[in-house]
């Protein structure tokens, strides 16, 4: 058995970064060890609550502990900002990406390729950054 010793700084890092990596595990799905997750979560719960930690409070109703409101709004905001920050990230790649296969950079040497898609990267930047979606435009 493992043990290791935390500051209190520590350990309200390590349940913010369990709290985050149970929800991205299983926000769409059951992970295949949700019940080890879920166990492993309660027993970090159990501890911090135990320890007068304010942030984590036993729920009648679940029976079990959980993060309060104010730590989970906590959470839920870095995650929606993480969020946000993908979103356009992966929609300017997809999108340079695309506009790369149809002109061909299949046939662009790796270095020609890289310098397309880094010029399409800005590009889309630039237009997002200042425009946002407004001048998105889906054809058929």
């Amino acid at each position: 058995m493992a043990k290791i010793e935390l500051t209190d700084k520590q350990f309200q890092n390590l349940l913010q970064l369990v709290y985050m990596g149970e929800w991205m595990l299983q926000a769409y799905e059951p992970a295949d060890n949700a019940g080890e997750i879920d166990e492993l979560e309660q027993q970090l719960y159990e501890s911090a609550y135990r320890q007068g930690n304010d942030d984590i409070e036993f729920d009648k109703k679940l029976g079990g502990y959980a993060p309060c409101q104010e730590f989970e709004d906590d959470c839920d905001e870095l995650i929606e900002q993480y969020d946000e920050h993908t979103f356009w990230e992966e929609l300017i790649i997809r999108m340079a990406n695309r506009d790369l296969k149809q002109m061909g950079g299949d046939k662009l040497s790796p270095k020609e390729f890289e310098k397309k898609q880094n010029e399409l990267i800005q590009k889309y930047e630039k237009e997002f950054g200042k425009n946002g979606i407004e001048n998105l435009i889906l054809k058929k």
